[in-house]
């Protein structure tokens, strides 16, 4: 992880004017930005680069968000519009300077030993290269694992981000979001194959959160000598 990116991940912003901070693409409102989470209304979105300042209309009555978008919603992007709507309820910028906070700090306060920490802990997750290019591996099979810990195999919300309008669901569970890690890891479709797998080699594993880190963790002692026999 580059350093940067470790220290914006730990950094969230006090809105006041709103002018210095992104709407959609900043941490403001939620523990992650409006463009991840409300990802299929951000591809929709007429304002993309806006800041919150600009998307506040000071002259409706006291004030409301101005939320213009490319095209009118379908039924079923109504509930997506209501809880975009029902996360921005009770915020609202003010007449104060913007500002950032340590999320991570006791009262906002930045302290060098948890960022040490914190830091440390990222770097023990480092790119599973040697999990990845592993000889008697085909190749075409060590890049789609390549693919997949970069996050850049084409699911269904990598297709809304470059513009594709359809809705997100994953097509093997039809229960939640698709993405990389849904769909490798925690879709109830795939943990019954990764089960049969595990059973068939009396493997007991908790499954991480993304592929990323169950590459790392394989390399690890949970599989111990079993490993050869995959």
């Amino acid at each position: 992880m580059k350093e940067s990116d470790w220290c914006w991940e730990n950094l969230s912003f006090l809105v006041g004017k709103g002018s210095k901070i992104k709407f959609w693409k900043d941490r403001w409102c939620t523990d992650t930005p409006l463009s991840q989470c409300f990802n299929h209304l951000f591809v929709l979105a007429v304002h993309r680069d806006a800041s919150i300042e600009e998307m506040w209309d000071h002259h409706s009555g006291q004030g409301d968000w101005n939320l213009i978008f490319e095209r009118d919603f379908n039924d079923w992007e109504l509930n997506m519009v209501g809880d975009l709507l029902r996360t921005l309820r009770g915020h609202r910028p003010s007449l104060e300077d913007d500002s950032i906070k340590w999320r991570q700090g006791r009262n906002v306060s930045f302290r060098v030993k948890e960022a040490y920490r914190l830091l440390d802990k990222s770097n023990a997750s480092l790119f599973p290269a040697r999990g990845i290019w592993v000889d008697r591996v085909p190749t075409k099979v060590s890049f789609f694992a390549w693919e997949a810990t970069w996050g850049k195999v084409l699911t269904l919300d990598k297709l809304q981000i470059r513009g594709v309008q359809l809705p997100n669901c994953c097509f093997l569970c039809g229960c939640a979001e698709e993405n990389v890690n849904h769909i490798l890891l925690h879709c109830i479709v795939a943990r019954a194959l990764w089960d049969i797998i595990f059973g068939l080699l009396d493997i007991k594993w908790v499954f991480p959160e993304t592929v990323k880190e169950a590459l790392t963790s394989w390399r690890g002692s949970f599989v111990g000598k079993k490993r050869k026999q995959i």
